[in-house]
């Protein structure tokens, strides 16, 4: 049993071809993970990295804490099943099973005991002195599971093992592999280009696309919440339904019209996770419905206000037994169109004909909206932000009725209604000079969302752990104004990470019997720990030391004291202080070089900013990739 942990996973291949960006994931003792996208995604070339089959580029990769990037495959404990089954055509399918064990000089006794322990669990029993040729495709696929299964290894990789099966046996094989996974409590991680068994066997399901990680997340919450086009269009069968538009606000009332020519009306409190710079009937959007949050009008419909009214006429209609699919197109006018295109899933009863012009109704509440030049999803589960109009004189931010005194870090002239956006962490609740009222409250894994009412507008605020606040209370809020943007002013948030170029070197020991290495920054040198000597070599080897580089690390990892030489610390000369009333953070002239942190000082100060090493990121600039 074992858990595993990716960290800022690379690989690049010779001309500085990228098949796997920045993969980080931790993996739980007995999960099942399951590895999904298109042909050429990097999704089996992670899994091969996993199992020491091929090299990683730069990234750490620890199975039970232990760094195992430069372990042989057999010295992993790691047993992979290929798509090809792999086996050896001349050995009876006992010997096929023993074989691994043989290799590690097991006793013939405990080997035996072991095969037909296996053989047992997959139901093979009876085939053992079979040869491969003599067995089914799926029989073949169980003895390579069962070789897998006798070396007892701490994690399962499987390689789309069932894609040279037919479609029912397929399915059989799905159920066969779950209930293996159950019985055997091993970690598993699956590779697929299959959605419906990524949807069927996964307790998480990564998504990825030209390399990089799209989503990470259950299947329930990769169905329901997808966080781009890509995702909602993969994941889902029949594929989301996606009509680019715009959505415009007017009062408690928004409207999403469609470029196909159908308006879909709802409440505010119904689009409320949409920012508002979004609803100006200007922002190219894309509205995204499922064929089974669309349904056929009928009398026996009940409706809550959850459902839009539309027209569509009828192009397909497949009948599949316990369902029907009708394909149509919101442009009555132009059938054809692709802009209009929907899938409607409905009941197999339902009686409908090509040509037909039927009355439709649009799920208010499952419906997802995507940014049509970005593709990310803009109604989220969780807001990244929130968006209001704020108005700005002597100093005091005000809106809907709430005034705050802006920090002296803050520098804006007075001005009507400007936009200021911040991220939902930066309204905190409990304190502070704003008053609001609880609308809604989601608990969203050991965070809580609240919906808060202030004015006329709804707001977010996101706090970690069980819920301190109902629906219908009163509470003040705060904002945290280090993190606020309000563009019309050119007033931005502090970057909380600082990004400093420099170099990796060595020097010679006076004994020059060996040397010491350094991370330099303008004058200064670093030391750093064997760990990440061993990464920078292990990543780059001797051109490390021809390589820019970068070095990055977190405001609030810093510490600054009075300039006195201390090691691993940068010496530089305050140029500014931020106030923005609960910190002060310097901007600090080191070397040519400006970086933030924590001080309570004056401008002109000599200081040292003293660097955690092992938390400094290290990035070669010349390829784009973090080494560290």
């Amino acid at each position: 049993m074992a858990s595993l942990s990716l960290k800022h996973i690379f690989k690049v291949y010779d001309g500085g071809v990228k098949a796997v960006n920045d993969f980080c994931m931790d993996i739980e003792d007995k999960e099942f993970i399951v590895f999904v996208g298109p042909s050429g995604c990097g999704k089996s070339t992670t899994l091969r990295m996993i199992a020491g089959l091929e090299e990683i580029t730069a990234g750490e990769l620890r199975i039970d804490d232990e760094i195992v990037n430069d372990f042989e495959p057999k010295d992993r404990n790691i047993a992979m099943v290929f798509q090809n089954y792999a086996l050896y055509p001349h050995m009876s399918v006992y010997e096929n099973m023993a074989f691994s064990l043989r290799t590690m000089h097991m006793p013939n006794d405990q080997i035996h005991e072991k095969v037909l322990e296996a053989a047992e669990i997959l139901g093979i029993t009876e085939y053992l002195e079979r040869k491969p040729k003599a067995l089914s495709g799926g029989q073949r696929q169980r003895v390579a599971l069962g070789r897998a299964i006798v070396r007892n290894p701490k994690v399962f990789l499987l390689d789309e093992p069932l894609s040279n099966l037919d479609a029912k046996l397929r399915a059989a094989m799905r159920a066969e592999i779950s209930r293996l996974h159950e019985k055997l409590g091993t970690t598993f991680i699956y590779v697929t280009h299959d959605q419906v068994e990524a949807m069927t066997m996964g307790s998480r399901i990564v998504v990825m696309k030209d390399g990089f990680v799209q989503q990470i997340d259950t299947p329930t919450n990769l169905y329901k919440y997808p966080g781009n086009m890509f995702v909602a269009g993969f994941i889902g069968t029949p594929q989301m339904n996606f009509f680019d538009g715009t959505v415009r606000k007017t009062g408690e009332n928004v409207r999403f019209s469609l470029d196909c020519g159908t308006n879909i009306d709802m409440k505010y409190m119904q689009a409320d996770k949409i920012p508002v710079k979004y609803m100006d009937g200007q922002h190219k959007i894309v509205f995204g419905i499922r064929p089974d949050d669309v349904r056929v009008k009928n009398s026996t419909n009940y409706d809550d206000g959850s459902w839009a009214p539309a027209k569509a006429v009828v192009s397909v209609v497949e009948v599949l037994g316990g369902e029907t699919l009708i394909y149509g197109n919101l442009n009555l006018e132009t059938p054809d169109a692709q802009s209009g295109s929907i899938i409607i899933k409905t009941d197999p009863d339902t009686e409908v004909h090509r040509g037909d012009i039927i009355d439709i109704e649009i799920s208010r509440r499952k419906f997802h909206v995507f940014d049509k030049e970005t593709e990310q999803s803009i109604r989220k589960r969780i807001p990244d932000e929130n968006v209001i109009n704020v108005a700005i004189s002597g100093g005091v931010l005000r809106f809907e009725g709430q005034k705050f005194l802006l920090p002296a870090a803050v520098h804006c002239a007075d001005s009507g209604s400007v936009e200021l956006s911040m991220p939902v962490s930066a309204l905190t609740l409990g304190k502070g000079d704003g008053k609001a009222t609880v609308q809604w409250v989601e608990a969203i894994g050991e965070k809580t969302l609240y919906f808060l009412k202030v004015g006329d507008i709804t707001v977010f605020s996101l706090e970690a752990g069980a819920a301190r606040f109902a629906i219908g209370d009163n509470v003040a809020f705060d904002i945290d104004f280090s993190q606020i943007s309000i563009g019309a002013l050119g007033v931005t948030p502090l970057c909380m990470v600082n990004t400093l170029d420099g170099i990796f070197t060595k020097e010679k020991d006076v004994s020059k019997k060996f040397y010491h290495f350094y991370m330099n920054i303008g004058d200064a040198k670093l030391v750093p720990t064997d760990l990440i000597c061993e990464k920078v070599f292990a990543c780059k080897g001797n051109k490390i030391f021809h390589t820019p580089l970068q070095y990055i690390v977190s405001v609030k990892d810093l510490s600054v004291i009075s300039a006195c030489g201390t090691q691993n610390a940068l010496t530089g000369k305050v140029l500014k202080i931020l106030d923005y009333g609960k910190e002060k953070y310097a901007v600090i002239d080191v070397y040519g070089q400006t970086l933030t942190a924590l001080y309570d000082g004056k401008v002109g100060d000599t200081v040292d900013v003293i660097v955690p090493v092992e938390k400094v990121t290290i990035k070669d600039k010349s390829i784009d990739i973090i080494i560290v």
